[in-house]
C-alpha cells in the first residue's frame, strides 16, 4: 500500500479532469473550486500533471534501479490503470457528447490530449514493471518490446497490465 500512495498524483490526475469538466456543469463547485475562473482549473491540471510526471520518474526510476519485485511491479502498475477506467469512461463520454457540435469540437480534442498525457504517466510505471519482469526472466526480449509499447495503447494497456500481472504471479508460484 505504500508503494500505492507514491503514485496517488498519477491516478488522481484523470479525475482532475473529471472535476473541471463536472464543474463546467455545477456553477456551485466553478464557484468554490476554481473563483469561476477555467484557467485556475487548467492551471491545478498542469501542476497536477506536472507533479504526477515527476512521481513517475521516481516510481520507474526506483523500480529500476532497486530491481524490485516484479509481481509487485506489475501488481501496482494493474492496479492503477483499473482504478482509473472510471474517468476515462466519463472523459470519453464527454468527447464523443462534444463531437455532435461544431461548436464544442475542439473540447473532444482537449479531452483527447489530456487523456494521452495521463497514459503516458501511466506508461512509464508500466514500462518499469516490464522491465521488472524482463530482469527476473519471466518475459522474453521480444515480449519486453511488446509490453512496453502495449502500455502506452489506450484499452490494450490495461489488458497488457492484467496479463502481465498474471504472468508475473503464475512465475511467482512455480518459485
Amino acid at each position: 500500500m505504500k508503494k500505492l500512495f507514491l503514485a496517488i498524483f498519477i491516478i488522481l490526475f484523470p479525475y482532475s479532469i473529471v472535476l473541471l469538466i463536472t464543474s463546467l456543469f455545477h456553477t456551485t463547485l466553478m464557484k468554490y473550486l476554481f473563483h469561476n475562473n477555467i484557467y485556475i482549473g487548467v492551471f491545478y491540471i498542469g501542476t497536477l500533471w506536472i507533479i504526477a510526471l515527476i512521481s513517475a520518474i521516481f516510481i520507474c526510476i526506483k523500480n529500476i534501479i532497486n530491481n524490485n519485485n516484479a509481481l509487485e511491479t506489475a501488481k501496482i502498475n494493474m492496479i492503477i490503470k483499473i482504478l482509473q477506467i472510471p474517468a476515462y469512461i466519463f472523459i470519453f463520454i464527454i468527447g464523443l457528447a462534444c463531437l455532435f457540435t461544431i461548436f464544442t469540437f475542439g473540447i473532444s480534442f482537449l479531452l483527447i490530449t489530456l487523456d494521452c498525457a495521463s497514459i503516458f504517466l501511466t506508461g512509464i510505471i508500466g514500462v518499469s514493471a516490464v522491465k521488472c519482469n524482463y530482469t527476473e526472466k519471466i518475459l522474453s526480449s521480444k515480449e519486453l518490446f511488446l509490453y512496453s509499447i502495449l502500455q502506452f495503447v489506450f484499452c490494450a494497456d490495461i489488458v497488457s497490465a492484467v496479463i502481465l500481472y498474471q504472468k508475473s504471479k503464475s512465475a511467482n508460484i512455480l518459485k
